[in-house]
């Protein structure tokens, strides 16, 4: 009687630890030294983002950063997407990393919901940065 209730005791706790033994696994996130993040998403599209400008009595588009389309995988939200590219940004400030969009100085980033996927928008207000951003987003999709 015992030993089943020690078993039974033993099972419950090691299906309750595995998940996160899962997670704390070594290399299951990207760190700086292994890459950038979004390689470990399907980024489908890579696009210039660009905001308007008001200049004396005009409107001109300015090169911001780019935006990337990140498809859909299960279980990833919006919500979930922007706090892990948060945590790579702050990782960044530590370590460099080659043509990774995060590395460029003073960058920010938004997620939005966008049909089967998710609109990744890397902005800099620098525009010598901005297409810098942009070209190592778009290695990011070749």
């Amino acid at each position: 009687m015992f030993n089943r209730k020690l078993l039974g005791a033993l099972l419950i706790a090691s299906t309750s630890l595995a998940p996160m033994a899962a997670l704390a696994a070594p290399g299951a996130r990207p760190t700086p030294s292994t890459g950038c993040i979004l390689k470990t998403h399907r980024v489908t599209s890579v696009t210039p983002y660009r905001e308007d400008e008001h200049v004396h009595n005009s409107m001109v588009q300015r090169l911001r950063g780019a935006s990337l389309f990140v498809e859909a995988e299960p279980g990833l939200t919006a919500e979930w997407l922007q706090l892990t590219l948060y945590r790579h940004l702050a990782e960044m400030r530590s370590a460099a990393m080659q043509d990774c969009p995060f590395d460029v100085k003073d960058v920010t980033v938004t997620v939005e919901s966008a049909g089967a996927g998710f609109l990744v928008k890397i902005i800099s207000r620098d525009a010598g940065k901005a297409d810098e951003v942009l070209r190592r987003a778009r290695l990011l999709f070749s």
